[in-house]
């Protein structure tokens, strides 16, 4: 993973479980990622400084208490430090919005939407072939499950097995072939459909189509729909 979307999950405290205990392990063994976490976390503070026009005043506070010699080279030396950490936050909020690709993007908030059509027990001994499609759907064997889970849409056609084909054609990076499965399952009305733009926003933002990302998560912000914390927060790195 790109240890720059990592510690921002981190400042924005969005750390999945798994990223989380990768992440406790980089800081106890890498030393670099260690520095760059408290680089970040500083220059987070700085902007916060710098939105708030309290900040740009104490500046100008500190310069006009700041007159007599005794001060003004303590004075000049604090100054010069605030203004490269300002200049440097400026800097970052510039770039931050900027720096990320689709691909990057999509790989930190893309997860396969989990199993709640037929959960998999551990003594399940039951072996139709719904059961190993999930099965394997949940173990990341995605081949598999894609192969089945096309065998059973076409002869059940339950909506539900075009999300989750798609959902697996997403995570082999196959997003060509997953929106019209997802642009199908939007026409019906089960129990996912209310998630689909999620996913296919993510489709469309893995094969660069850029606009219709942003209209689908604009969708889901005002719907209020699924994930539509997540989609504010991905729009905003394209604004």
């Amino acid at each position: 993973m790109d240890y720059t979307l990592l510690i921002e999950k981190y400042i924005q405290n969005r750390l999945s479980s798994e990223e989380e205990v990768l992440f406790n392990e980089l800081l106890k063994t890498n030393s670099n990622f260690k520095d760059e976490v408290a680089l970040h976390t500083k220059i987070k503070k700085v902007v916060k400084h710098e939105e708030d026009t309290n900040f740009r005043n104490l500046i100008s506070e500190i310069e006009s208490k700041s007159k007599s010699p005794s001060k003004k080279s303590s004075y000049k030396k604090w100054l010069v430090a605030a203004s490269i950490l300002l200049i440097s936050a400026l800097g970052y909020i510039s770039l931050n919005k900027n720096t990320y690709t689709s691909q990057e993007l999509f790989a930190s908030y893309f997860e396969p939407y989990r199993n709640v059509v037929h959960p998999i027990a551990r003594n399940d001994e039951q072996q139709n072939d719904k059961a190993i499609a999930f099965s394997a759907y949940e173990k990341g064997d995605y081949n598999t499950a894609i192969t089945l889970f096309t065998q059973l849409y076409n002869s059940s056609k339950e909506p539900y097995y075009l999300f989750y084909k798609a959902n697996a054609l997403l995570k082999l990076e196959q997003a060509d072939e997953a929106i019209p499965l997802l642009l199908e399952h939007l026409k019906t009305q089960d129990t996912l459909t209310k998630r689909t733009n999620w996913y296919l926003a993510l489709a469309y933002l893995k094969t660069e189509d850029i606009q219709k990302a942003k209209e689908l998560l604009n969708t889901i912000i005002s719907e209020g729909s699924y994930k539509n914390k997540e989609a504010k927060e991905l729009l905003d790195k394209f604004e």
